[in-house]
């Protein structure tokens, strides 16, 4: 097994149970989206190590079924129920936080990885190529894209060394409330703050992720126009330029 190679995490939650602030809540249509991710990233010919991880205690003979399909592959599937043992009033992302817990007590993936890629589970990042290159590239511990004066994270894609999920994104994330405003988007943003100010290096995102799948709060189809894209690549780059230039 390479150490050097990154996992990749794929977080589940195939039965919300009532979870608030999800319309994409029906059982058939989130299976149905993890079963289109889970196949295409196990596809895809970057990614060498995969772990998929159900927090809600249901059945996963279909992704052990799958996961057959790809012998060449290093793929862990982890089943837990700890998305029922929680008052729903914290939110999906606190449920996010105990499956990334579940892999690091459970995962030998994880645990014989130098880093990490977290991506939502039901989604499948179209330019992968190019955010695992850069990552690689970087060998940063934070892969971030922060925002909002530093406040905010984009969590639906990112990337790190295990020791700072371990030691930064896991205590930091279970500070989520949803009901106080608390996001796990900004509880991501501090654990990246707090570990830069221990002198983990960090990396500003130039790619912006081009994401394909469903919005769990709206249940809309991720769109991003031609345009959109564009404007995003070249922001990108400029973030990039004033994060990493000392001058600034």
């Amino acid at each position: 097994m390479n150490n050097s190679e990154p996992c990749l995490i794929l977080t589940a939650t195939i039965d919300p149970k009532g979870m608030t602030h999800l319309v994409r809540n029906k059982i058939e249509d989130r299976l149905n989206d993890y079963k289109k991710s889970f196949t295409k990233w196990a596809e895809n010919i970057y990614v060498k190590k995969l772990i998929f991880v159900e927090n809600s205690g249901y059945d996963l003979s279909l992704f052990h079924n799958l996961k057959k399909n790809y012998k060449s592959k290093d793929i862990e599937i982890i089943s837990c129920d700890s998305n029922n043992a929680y008052p729903r009033h914290l939110g999906k992302g606190y449920g996010e936080s105990l499956c990334l817990k579940e892999v690091v007590k459970k995962s030998n993936l994880f645990k014989n990885s130098e880093s990490f890629v977290a991506v939502t589970g039901r989604y499948f990042i179209k330019n992968y190529a190019d955010f695992i290159k850069e990552f690689k590239k970087s060998k940063k511990d934070i892969f971030i894209n922060l925002m909002d004066n530093l406040k905010f994270a984009d969590a639906n894609c990112y990337a790190g060394s295990c020791n700072f999920l371990i030691k930064y994104l896991l205590p930091e994330t279970e500070n989520v409330n949803d009901s106080e405003g608390r996001y796990f988007e900004h509880c991501v943003a501090n654990a990246a703050l707090k570990a830069i100010a221990d002198g983990y290096i960090f990396k500003q995102q130039s790619i912006y992720v081009d994401i394909e799948g469903y919005i769990a709060s709206n249940g809309k189809k991720v769109k991003t126009n031609f345009f959109k894209k564009i404007r995003l690549f070249f922001y990108g780059k400029i973030k990039k330029y004033f994060f990493n230039n000392p001058r600034y």
